[in-house]
């Protein structure tokens, strides 16, 4: 795994389900390798630390579920601001959640 082909695989899920940049002081190619850079050094120091491949998959597991969770809430929060519950159920099914 290494940042670059990890940025390129973020760009392809991203294409279906692009994100928001509208007022960040980051562009998408920016965060995207600053992301994979971070689950890159990751991924790294759990192999130093002993955990073998399975463990580290899991691991990274966890981890997108967590941050797929902190996104649901974050989405949930933003569409429930712009008075839409319609709008939230049709992003929950967009995502096989509904």
């Amino acid at each position: 795994m290494t940042p670059e082909h990890l940025a390129s695989l973020i760009g392809e899920i991203e294409q279906t389900d692009p994100p928001d940049f509208d007022r960040l002081a980051i562009d998408a190619e920016g965060a995207r390798r600053l992301m994979a850079a971070h689950l890159c050094e990751l991924d790294h120091r759990l192999a130093e630390a002993g955990l073998g491949s399975e463990e580290r998959l899991e691991m990274m597991a966890a981890i997108a579920a967590h941050t797929m969770v902190e996104n649901m809430l974050l989405q949930l929060a933003r569409l429930r601001r712009g008075g839409s519950e319609v709008e939230f159920r049709t992003w929950m099914k967009r995502h096989g959640m509904g």
